[in-house]
């Protein structure tokens, strides 16, 4: 009799290994659901705080130098001398700003008058379990950054 419940015990503690195993398995998909939105996430962050570095540097360059939007507005409005160039340049590598679509409003050139920049920036999702939760596989981030023109 003694034998029969220490063999029976042994069946039962063998047996733990096997509910660890299971666990695992039910609880592993959820982390792996968890984890990833997290990484997305993360990333849709970072490429925010990025447009948004754009755009305020493409603001603050025109309310200092409001007739210089793009190359195309004149010989002194180079590269780096645009509000277009400071705002794809200063924003970093995690964008890439060829995707990205940078409108520039001015309505009136004078001291006190707003400028205001926008950009529209469409970010892929990487993991693939979000996107088909969400039904999108990119997401439209889009940025706003106004400034006050103090120089003619």
């Amino acid at each position: 009799m003694y034998r029969r419940l220490f063999g029976w015990r042994k069946r039962l503690g063998g047996g733990k290994r096997g509910q660890s195993l299971v666990e695992i398995a039910l609880s592993l998909p959820l982390l792996l659901l968890v984890l990833s939105g997290l990484l997305d996430l993360g990333r849709v962050y970072f490429v925010y705080v990025a447009l948004e570095d754009g755009a305020g540097e493409g603001a603050l360059y025109l309310s200092v130098f409001p007739e210089c939007r793009t190359v195309a507005d004149g010989v002194a409005c180079t590269a780096p001398n645009n509000a277009d160039y400071r705002a794809r340049n200063s924003g970093g590598l995690a964008v890439d700003w060829a995707a990205a679509t940078i409108t520039m409003e001015r309505p009136v050139i004078a001291v006190g008058e707003p400028v205001k920049v926008t950009i529209t920036y469409p970010f892929q999702l990487l993991t693939p379990i979000l996107p088909r939760l969400l039904g999108v596989q990119q997401i439209m981030l889009t940025v706003e950054a106004t400034q006050i023109i103090v120089n003619e």
